[in-house]
């Protein structure tokens, strides 16, 4: 596998991290929190979960070309 798709893999562990932390963080803080600071965070959450989707699409993508030019 290319160089460039474990970095990708390893960026995506470190966003899972960081989704689940800020997840954990406002899910245990929620009554601490004013009402910008949740929906600011239910924000930058969503965010991340796009970006790891996206991540997922891009890995596949890139894992299957590069099967595909093993088999040529």
């Amino acid at each position: 596998m290319q160089d460039y798709i474990y970095r990708m893999m390893d960026e995506r562990k470190d966003l899972v991290e960081k989704y689940e932390k800020l997840t954990g963080f406002k899910r245990n803080n929620y009554h601490n929190l004013d009402d910008t600071e949740r929906y600011l965070m239910t924000e930058q959450a969503e965010v991340i979960d796009t970006y790891i989707n996206i991540l997922d699409a891009r890995i596949s993508h890139a894992t299957l070309k590069e099967k595909k030019e093993d088999e040529k």
